[in-house]
């Protein structure tokens, strides 16, 4: 089975009620190719291991769900294959294997019953950045075909299937660039050394064209999750004049918004150190270290929720466990319009997610439902009753 981390997340959405139209199409059509039997089944007892007891779990009840498996084949819903009897046998394993398998199928989230009606709806954000040249120029890569973008100052610069990468041509100095996603966008880019980076809305990254001292340095602003090639130079990432991130070769993610009251490094693969405020620390994979601006406090969890963290790179706005004023940067941010409070904002906090696909229509049926009173104006959230 390819991109088996993928197809453990879209399980994991499918089986909490959350995933999307477009990602149960996608899980259904999958799941009827005739390859990777074992896998699946593999998958399905890992999530059943993570599953508590279901009180109103009848083990009589596996054959009808099997039998809805089968019947998403009739409906066109899954490919047609001549072992579709085996992946329903597979299905069965989890179903019979203890009470909590009961939820896969049957312990689904209602769809809301309406949609909140706005005058203009919001479209959710894209695939989109400007990228801004030593020389000043800025190309706007938003639907932009792919080709070469700049051949000068040690690097050439091409678009290649909505990718930025530098490839160091030998010739020149090295000069900066910055890449730049305004609010609503967000994009992917390879670094002459080969590292990859994904940057979140309202997000950027100033780079050398090419790498050729003791350190591979880049700053960011905003959110950035790395995949770092290994080399002899340190790779470091600078916040500012807050904090840096050393590395030789790994995966984190780095948050480090303006607006927001911390700053948090999650480590997912590899090993980093972090320095902040005067404080050193070298993370383990799965560890987030957070500094709060305010108190100028650093705290480090050894147990992130790392799908939580990379849910934004994954298509997906997490508002789990998050206060309001988080979720609404989140909102605001990925949606690019404004935010504004007419009181003190309640203290609520949030479970579930929404895929970052829909329009805002869906989020404020989700922020309805949740209990928070608002009126959107043209591109402003109003929070409160007016």
């Amino acid at each position: 089975m390819e991109a088996k981390e993928y197809y453990r997340f879209l399980l994991q959405r499918y089986h909490a009620g959350i995933a999307t139209a477009a990602e149960e199409e996608e899980l259904f059509a999958e799941l009827g190719k005739q390859s990777d039997d074992a896998e699946w089944v593999a998958l399905l007892n890992e999530l059943h291991a993570h599953t508590p007891a279901d009180p109103q779990y009848n083990p009589a009840q596996y054959e009808p769900v099997v039998q809805y498996i089968l019947r998403q084949q009739e409906q066109g819903r899954v490919r047609p294959m001549r072992r579709m009897r085996q992946w329903a046998a597979a299905a069965a394993v989890l179903i019979l294997a203890a009470a909590g398998s009961y939820r896969l199928l049957h312990n689904r989230k209602p769809a809301p019953a309406a949609t909140v009606a706005v005058a203009a709806d919001v479209q959710p954000g894209k695939n989109g950045a400007i990228l801004t040249l030593a020389n000043g120029q800025q190309v706007v890569l938003d639907n932009r075909d792919d080709g070469l973008i700049s051949s000068a100052q040690g690097a050439t610069v091409i678009l290649k299937n909505g990718q930025v990468e530098y490839q160091a041509s030998g010739s020149g100095d090295p000069v900066s660039n910055t890449l730049h996603t305004p609010r609503g966008r967000k994009f992917r880019m390879q670094l002459p050394d080969g590292t990859l980076v994904w940057l979140n809305a309202a997000s950027s990254l100033t780079f050398p064209t090419a790498f050729t001292g003791a350190e591979r340095k880049v700053e960011l602003t905003g959110e950035a999750y790395f995949e770092v090639t290994k080399g002899k130079a340190p790779f470091v990432v600078t916040l500012g004049k807050q904090a840096s991130v050393t590395v030789l070769g790994t995966h984190f993610n780095i948050s480090s918004y303006s607006d927001d009251p911390g700053i948090t490094t999650t480590l997912l693969q590899g090993a980093v150190k972090v320095n902040m405020a005067e404080h050193a620390s070298v993370l383990k994979p799965g560890q987030q270290l957070l500094f709060e601006k305010a108190a100028g406090t650093v705290t480090l969890d050894k147990q992130a929720d790392t799908s939580a963290v990379m849910a934004w790179k994954n298509g997906v706005l997490n508002f789990q466990d998050k206060k309001l004023t988080t979720v609404m940067a989140i909102i605001a941010r990925w949606y690019d319009i404004e935010v504004t409070y007419t009181s003190t904002p309640p203290d609520i906090t949030f479970v579930g997610e929404i895929g970052s696909d829909v329009n805002l229509s869906s989020v404020l049926t989700f922020l309805k439902e949740s209990g928070v009173a608002f009126q959107l104006k043209n591109r402003e959230l109003i929070i409160g009753k007016l």
